[in-house]
């Protein structure tokens, strides 16, 4: 499950403001209806993640990701993205774009992946988009 521990992560997939009004938070600290248990419910409804090996993946890859461990982050991050993962795709899209300047590594995608992993993030959110409407 996703943690607290990863507080700037949380942050950036449910929005602080949004969070903060969110009808499911309570002043609870303690049991399956507490604070903790409530976000990380909607971070996982709100990333698209509703089937647990999915979010389950993706956990992985953010620990690999904020333990420095590009190469395995990046591999699992490409392997969601192939299965249409919009925050997976827009990562690995990050770390191929930048990987030199910001890893130190470069990080190897197809043609077709970046295609792919672009057209994925643009329609998570011309979604989004449309549903804040």
């Amino acid at each position: 499950m996703i943690t607290l521990q990863r507080a700037p992560i949380l942050a950036a997939l449910v929005g602080t403001v949004a969070l903060c009004r969110h009808p499911l938070v309570r002043a609870q600290s303690t049991g399956p209806h507490s604070v903790t248990a409530q976000i990380e419910a909607m971070v996982l409804a709100r990333a698209g993640a509703a089937d647990t090996a999915t979010a389950q993946a993706f956990d992985t890859a953010l620990q690999d990701y904020e333990r420095c461990h590009w190469l395995p982050a990046f591999e699992q991050l490409v392997r969601l993205a192939e299965r249409d993962h919009a925050q997976a795709a827009r990562m690995a899209m990050q770390m191929y774009q930048h990987g030199p300047w910001l890893y130190g590594q470069t990080f190897a995608l197809s043609p077709g992946q970046v295609e792919r992993f672009t057209r994925v993030r643009w329609q998570a959110q011309v979604t989004h988009a449309t549903s804040a409407r």
